[in-house]
């Protein structure tokens, strides 16, 4: 490459600086919208835009390549990380169907990797708006951009990343007696990828069967998440509980995955194997546990509640019918629960509601 095509590509890139930069958050917001749109959960979306210095790097490395800015696909770039290698090609059919893809210059990474090799696998397109958002006014200024968007899965992103921090991306660069490990490192990592995505669809076939079994053999089904939370979205004397507490503290219901993991160790911890035995107990004790909640809810103004809360004063409720307060007490620090200055008031409520119930 002459200096002068080298200084004509990083004027012009100096020209269009603001225009790549602005193109760049447009396509990262479209992406975010159509994950969100489509239901996708990513680990993350992060873009950039090439800098100067990188550039001319880039143009200087790379002789005789470039006559002109256009002709350098990745002046901006996003990078998507799924949770699970299968996104990949998910996210890929999206890409497909929103962008106009520059088929000649996109690349399949995974499809270039063969068993005596090491490298990331990574799906890399180059893409620009279609015709149809070109149209519009707001996009029209776009109409010459390109960005390269490339799609991975987190397993895979750490390969990457770990490779890159090596500084060894050439297999013929690594001494042959390393070469194993790294083949043997890309197969455990693959292999990794796959069993998440088992693990995730045999999670999925449980939620799905686990309501019949709660049905049929409630005392047959350990307390777990997904269990759990089913148990609390089809009873409906729970719903009805949690639905009082929620007019008590004037407070919306919200459903959140990560409560109910924190009420299976609850359970555990006072005993409660099954779902079985946790409805023996909601029918015991029933509408008396919200005689502590009446005295003592507390909620922030405009702060939701969790589908389930009644459940979390059943603990206390339980705990309380053992009349120990040493036992309240231990309860209380185990989880917590509020402050140690603030704990024995808390006791004395407790079994104040419910030890004499027992």
């Amino acid at each position: 490459m002459t200096n002068q095509n080298s200084a004509d590509i990083i004027a012009k890139f100096d020209q269009v600086y603001p225009v790549y930069s602005d193109f760049t958050n447009v396509t990262e917001n479209l992406l975010k919208g159509i994950l969100q749109l489509k239901g996708i959960n990513v680990h993350s979306i992060t873009s950039r835009v090439k800098s100067r210095e990188s550039l001319k790097r880039k143009v200087h490395r790379e002789d005789d390549k470039y006559t002109k800015l256009e002709d350098i696909t990745d002046l901006a770039g996003i990078r998507i990380i799924t949770y699970f290698a299968d996104q990949v090609d998910l996210i890929a059919s999206f890409v497909e169907e929103e962008f106009e893809v520059d088929r000649s210059n996109s690349v399949d990474k995974r499809e270039l990797i063969d068993p005596e090799k090491f490298g990331y696998l990574s799906l890399h397109y180059v893409v620009k708006l279609p015709s149809f958002r070109l149209q519009l006014i707001e996009y029209q200024r776009f109409n010459d951009c390109k960005l390269e968007i490339q799609v991975r899965s987190i397993l895979q992103h750490t390969w990457a990343e770990i490779e890159h921090d090596l500084g060894y991306k050439n297999e013929h660069a690594v001494p042959r007696e390393i070469r194993r490990s790294f083949s043997r490192l890309a197969g455990l990592l693959e292999l990794a990828d796959e069993e998440f995505i088992k693990i995730r669809s045999n999670l999925a076939n449980y939620e799905a069967e686990v309501e019949a079994q709660i049905e049929k053999t409630p005392t047959t089904v350990l307390i777990n998440q997904a269990s759990l939370k089913t148990y609390v979205l089809k009873s409906q004397h729970i719903r009805e509980l949690d639905q009082k507490i929620s007019h008590i503290v004037n407070a919306d219901l919200e459903l959140k995955d990560r409560f109910f993991g924190y009420l299976t160790t609850v359970f555990s911890y006072l005993g409660v194997k099954t779902i079985g035995e946790l409805d023996e107990i909601v029918q015991d004790i029933g509408d008396d546990l919200l005689n502590f909640p009446r005295n003592g809810l507390k909620n922030k103004q405009g702060e939701k509640i969790n589908w389930g809360t009644s459940l979390f004063y059943l603990a206390y409720a339980i705990v309380g019918r053992r009349g120990s307060p040493k036992q309240v007490a231990d309860y209380l620090e185990h989880f917590k629960i509020e402050t140690p200055e603030s704990r024995q008031e808390l006791i004395q409520q407790i079994l104040a509601a419910y030890s004499s119930k027992s």
